[in-house]
C-alpha cells in the first residue's frame, strides 16, 4: 500500500485539534463503545471538514445530524483498526515511518524557521526608516587585496563622518551610489523586506539620529549608515491628485512658470470653495486619473515618486498639499482616507510569499550551520571524492547496479558523524537509490555532490526530529491525524475495496434492474465551421448555398479544429454540451444554419447530420457506467454490513438534542 500526498489528504476526512471551552467540553454528544466524544470535539470536527465556524452557525439541525452520522462512521471505523492490529501491519508501519520522515522536517522547517521570519518581517513592517547611507562597492568574489582597499576607505570615511564633516557632503563626493549625487546619500523610507539583509539588520538595531559605528558589507559592498528617522508605520492611504503637466521632457523656464501658474489658478479655486474631485474632472492634466476625481487607490510608502510620496503621507484625511514638484509636473494632493498598519493574520501570506523570496534561504542556512553545531557534526571529504572516483559517470542512480563499482570497504565507512553516531556511505547510496527526490542524478562530482549536500541537511533535520511528539502537543496532534487516517484506508481496504468482486453475469444482473438509470439524453451529429469574422463567415456561407463542400471550404478558410472524424462530424453528443449543440437541435437532418454568433466573438456555420432522441441504453453502451455503479451499490452493502457488525461489538449512543446547544460559544482560538 503506497499513498501519495493527494491520495492521503483524500482518506483523511476528519482531523481534530484541542483547545475548546468547558462547557462544551463536558457535554456528551456521542459514545461510541467506550469512547466518549464531547461537543467541543464534534465542533472541531465540523468546523475543520465543513467549512468553519461560521458555516456550523448557520448549519441546520439536520446538517447536524447527518454530520454526526458520518463522525459516528468514522469512529467505529478507526476503533476496529486499532482492535485488529492494524497499527502493526508492516505496511503501515513504513508508510507511517516515511510520512513522518517527511512531516516533521516540513513541520520543523515551518516552526523554527519560516514562522519566525515571517513574524520577524511583520515587526519591522510596523515600523518604517529613513536613513543615509554611503556605498564603497566591492564584489562579493573580490580578492582580499580589493577588499581590504575598499574596507580601508569605507573606514576612514566613517572616522571624518564622525570627527565633524558632513555626511551630505562626502556622500555626494565619494558614495559609489549614483543616486548620492543628487540625494546626499538619502535613501528615503524604508521597512522590512525593501533592502539588502545586512543593511537592513543593522537598521534596525539603530536609533534615530544614529550613525552606525562601523561599516556594514553586503552584496554591494561597504555601507556607512546614519538614521535620519523612524517611527511608525502609515500603513496606507488614498489620495486623490490633480496636476499641471510639463509639455517638455527638457527642463525650461516658461514651461515650468506656465505649468506652475495653471496649478496656483487651480490651487485659488479650491480656496474659493471649488470641490476638489469635480474641479480635477474638468481640469487636471492626468489624463488617467481625472475621469475618476483624481483618485490614485490605496498605497503604501515608496509607491510614487519621492517628493509626491512625502507629501503625501503628510497628509490626514481631509487635507489638501501644498503645491507640489515631481519630475513630470505639479500636484495637488488630496487625502481622501487612510488604513491603520494591517494586523498579522491578514498580512501573513503576503509576507511569507516575500520572506521566501528573499530571507529564507539565508535563514535556513544559517539554521543548518547551528545543527550542525549542535550536533558536533563531521564529514569525511575524501570519503566523498574516493566514493565520486569509483563511479561510472556515464551512469545515474537510476540504473540498475550503479553503486557495484564502489569497493565494499569503502561502502561501510562514516561519511558523517552527528554526535558520534556514524552514517556510513552505504546508508547514502541506499537515500540515493529509493527516495523519488534523487532518482536520474547524474554520477557526476558536482550533480552527485548537490544531491549529498541535500541528504546531508535532511539527516540533520531528521536528527532534530526525534522525540518530536513529546516536545510538541501541535505536531503529536497532527501525527495522530496521519495515523488514524492510514489506519482507516488500511481497515476499508481490507473491509470494502478488496471484497468488491465484480462478474459478467453480476453486471448484467445488476443492468436488468436498474436500466432506468442509463440512459442517453437527446443528441445531435453535426458539422461545423468556425470563422474569426462575421464577413468571413457569411462569404463562406454563400459558397456553401451554391454547392461547394464543407471540407474545401474548411481547408479554403483554415479557420477551425480539425475534424473529430473522417466525415467531419463531431459524433454524437447531448445538446446540452455547448451552444453550438444547443443550436444545431433547432435543425432538421441535413439543414445548414446561417452564421450565428459564439460567446467568444467568433461565427459557426452548423449542418445537422443527424438526431438521437433520448433513449435507454444497451448493456454493451452502458459498459463501464454498469460496473462503476454497480461496485458502487456493493460498497455501500458491504460497508453497512462491516459498521452493523462493529455496532455490535461497540455500541452507539447519539445524543442528538445536545446538537442544538452547538457553536452557540465560539472559542478564542477559533
Amino acid at each position: 500500500m503506497k499513498l501519495t500526498i493527494g491520495m492521503f489528504s483524500a482518506i483523511i476526512l476528519f482531523s481534530f485539534f484541542f483547545g475548546c471551552t468547558p462547557k462544551s467540553s463536558d457535554i456528551l454528544v456521542l459514545e461510541v463503545g467506550q469512547q466518549k466524544i464531547s461537543l467541543a470535539e464534534y465542533e472541531n470536527f465540523y468546523t475543520r471538514n465543513s467549512g468553519g465556524w461560521e458555516m456550523g452557525q448557520k448549519s441546520s439541525i439536520e446538517e447536524r445530524e447527518r454530520f454526526l452520522d458520518l463522525l459516528t462512521n468514522y469512529k467505529l471505523k478507526l476503533q476496529y483498526a486499532y482492535d485488529h492490529n492494524l497499527l502493526n501491519d508492516s505496511e503501515i508501519v513504513n508508510e507511517l515511518h516515511e510520512y513522518r520522515a517527511t512531516l516533521a522536517t516540513t513541520f520543523l522547517i515551518d516552526r523554527e524557521i519560516t514562522d519566525p521570519g515571517v513574524r520577524g518581517l511583520y515587526e519591522r513592517r510596523r515600523e518604517e526608516m529613513r536613513a543615509q547611507h554611503i556605498l564603497i562597492k566591492i564584489t562579493p568574489d573580490a580578492k582580499p587585496e580589493d577588499t581590504l582597499q575598499a574596507y580601508s576607505k569605507t573606514l576612514d570615511l566613517l572616522k571624518r563622518i564622525q570627527a565633524g564633516e558632513s555626511f551630505d557632503s562626502l556622500a555626494r563626493q565619494y558614495s559609489e551610489d549614483p543616486s548620492a549625487k543628487y540625494n546626499g546619500g538619502d535613501i528615503y523610507y524604508f521597512t522590512g523586506g525593501q533592502m539588502v539583509t545586512p543593511f537592513e539588520n543593522a537598521a534596525f538595531n539603530m536609533k534615530k539620529g544614529e550613525l552606525l559605528s562601523y561599516p556594514v558589507r553586503s552584496a554591494f559592498g561597504y555601507h556607512i549608515i546614519k538614521i535620519l528617522d523612524r517611527q511608525p508605520s502609515r500603513g496606507s492611504i488614498r489620495v486623490s491628485h490633480m496636476m499641471t503637466r510639463f509639455q517638455k521632457s527638457a527642463a525650461d523656464s516658461a514651461d515650468t512658470s506656465a505649468a506652475l501658474s495653471r496649478i496656483i489658478s487651480l490651487q485659488d479655486s479650491i480656496k474659493k470653495g471649488w470641490d476638489f474631485h469635480k474641479l480635477t474632472v474638468k481640469l487636471s492634466e492626468d489624463a488617467g486619473s481625472a475621469p475618476q476625481g483624481g483618485d490614485l487607490g490605496w498605497f503604501e510608502r515608496r509607491r510614487f515618486v519621492q517628493p509626491f510620496d512625502e507629501a503625501a503621507f503628510k497628509l490626514s484625511p481631509g487635507q489638501i498639499s501644498p503645491i507640489v514638484r515631481t519630475p513630470f509636473g505639479y500636484h495637488l494632493i488630496k487625502c481622501d482616507s487612510a488604513k491603520p498598519f494591517p494586523s498579522y493574520k491578514e498580512l501573513r501570506e503576503d509576507l511569507k510569499k516575500v520572506y521566501q523570496q528573499q530571507r529564507y534561504n539565508d535563514d535556513y542556512n544559517m539554521y543548518i550551520a547551528n545543527l550542525k553545531k549542535d550536533f558536533r557534526f563531521t564529514f569525511d571529504e575524501s570519503l566523498l571524492s574516493s566514493f565520486i572516483s569509483a563511479l561510472d559517470t556515464t551512469m545515474t542512480t537510476e540504473d540498475s547496479a550503479w553503486s557495484a563499482t564502489v569497493p565494499s570497504e569503502l561502502k561501510y565507512k562514516p561519511l558523517m558523524m552527528l554526535n558520534n553516531k556514524p552514517i556510513t556511505l552505504d546508508t547514502v547510496i541506499s537515500i540515493l537509490e529509493k527516495r523519488p527526490e534523487y532518482q536520474n542524478t547524474p554520477l557526476r562530482g558536482n550533480e552527485l555532490r548537490n544531491k549529498i549536500k541535500k541528504i546531508t541537511e535532511s539527516i540533520l533535520l531528521e536528527e532534530k526530529t526525534i522525540g518530536m511528539e513529546q516536545r510538541s502537543a501541535e505536531f503529536s496532534s497532527l501525527m495522530k491525524e496521519y495515523t488514524d487516517g492510514i489506519l482507516l484506508y488500511k481497515a476499508e481496504q481490507t473491509e470494502v475495496w478488496n471484497k468488491t468482486s465484480v462478474t459478467d453475469s453480476a453486471l448484467r444482473e445488476h443492468f436488468k434492474l436498474h436500466s432506468d438509470n442509463f440512459k442517453f439524453p437527446d443528441r445531435v451529429n453535426l458539422i461545423v465551421l468556425i470563422f474569426e469574422t462575421d464577413t468571413t463567415a457569411f462569404m463562406a456561407y454563400d459558397s456553401l448555398k451554391n454547392g461547394a463542400d464543407f471540407a474545401e471550404t474548411q481547408k479554403k478558410y483554415h479557420e477551425n479544429p480539425a475534424p473529430r472524424s473522417p466525415d467531419g462530424s463531431r459524433g454524437l453528443q447531448s445538446v446540452e454540451t455547448d451552444e453550438i449543440t444547443k443550436h444545431a437541435q433547432t435543425l432538421q437532418i441535413g439543414d445548414l444554419s446561417e452564421p450565428f454568433s459564439l460567446e467568444d466573438g467568433s461565427y459557426a456555420i452548423v449542418k445537422l447530420i443527424g438526431k438521437d432522441n433520448a433513449r435507454l441504453k444497451t448493456y454493451d453502451e452502458a459498459g463501464a457506467e454498469v460496473s462503476n455503479a454497480y461496485q458502487e451499490f456493493l460498497s455501500k452493502q458491504l460497508e453497512k454490513q462491516w459498521l452493523d457488525s462493529v455496532k455490535l461489538r461497540y455500541p452507539v449512543k447519539q445524543y442528538k438534542e445536545t446538537l442544538l446547544k452547538a457553536f452557540t460559544n465560539p472559542p478564542t482560538n477559533k
